[in-house]
């Protein structure tokens, strides 16, 4: 499970029109969770173990997670200003 959205400019200064986004790692308390996430030029250099393109780092509480974990993470996860237009992939 990952997003696919479109960044205008990556920290190489070139647009990356189907970033690939995936979750790498979380954890937190009962009240919040820390997400982490790497997001790569394409899924292509996803699966080529290529150097991301960017990664962020989100506090999400766990009260708006509703359902299994990481599906209800991509899904707050898309509600952020970073992800506008993000899709499933």
């Amino acid at each position: 499970m990952a997003l696919k959205l479109k960044l205008e400019s990556t920290q190489f200064g070139v647009p990356a029109p189907e970033a690939y986004a995936r979750i790498t790692n979380f954890f937190g308390t009962k009240d919040n969770i820390q997400v982490q996430v790497a997001i790569h030029y394409d899924q292509a250099a996803r699966e080529q173990n290529l150097a991301t393109v960017r990664e962020d780092a989100h506090y999400i509480a766990v009260e708006s997670l509703k359902g299994d974990i990481i599906p209800a993470i991509y899904e707050v996860l898309k509600t952020f200003s970073q992800y506008e237009g993000a899709v499933d992939c």
